[in-house]
């Protein structure tokens, strides 16, 4: 069962909004955008990140200049009873960037970066031979056309 939406009201979502766009503006700054106090906007933001709303503050860093230049998209079918085993693999493979569990076919979806397609082959292997995978149905990227992190608030 997935997690109850705290409730947000029109100041959370501004700032929400503001921090999409700069996760490093300062309060202060922020506090003078939305005219409020800076204690207050301290005070939401704490909350935010205290009910998860927002996970966590990071830098979006393109793959590419790490030298990570190949991806796929690596569709799973899995034995139900092994699901969970899987899962904890998956999220501890630093390669890993995502994965989503599905409905119908596929039960899951992993996006995986490589530096070069030989890199990229060695993990195809490594995730064929995990215990619990029925099926496997890799996809390589060949355009990014949108890699997005932002969410439309209104």
């Amino acid at each position: 069962m997935g997690m109850k939406a705290p409730k947000l009201d029109e100041l959370d979502l501004k700032i929400i909004s503001h921090l999409q766009e700069n996760g490093r503006i300062p309060i202060a700054e922020l506090a003078k955008r939305l005219n409020q106090p800076e204690n207050t906007v301290r005070y939401r933001i704490e909350r935010l990140l205290k009910n998860g709303v927002i996970r966590r503050f990071t830098a979006l860093v393109d793959p590419r200049a790490l030298g990570l230049n190949v991806s796929a998209a690596v569709m799973f079918k899995v034995d139900p009873k092994k699901l969970d085993q899987m899962l904890e693999k998956l999220i501890s493979m630093k390669d890993v960037t995502n994965i989503y569990q599905l409905s119908g076919e596929w039960d899951l979806i992993a996006v995986v970066f490589s530096k070069d397609i030989q890199g990229l082959h060695t993990r195809i292997e490594e995730l064929r031979r995990m215990e619990g995978v029925k099926e496997m149905n890799v996809m390589i990227t060949t355009r990014v056309i949108k890699s997005e992190y932002r969410f439309v608030l209104t």
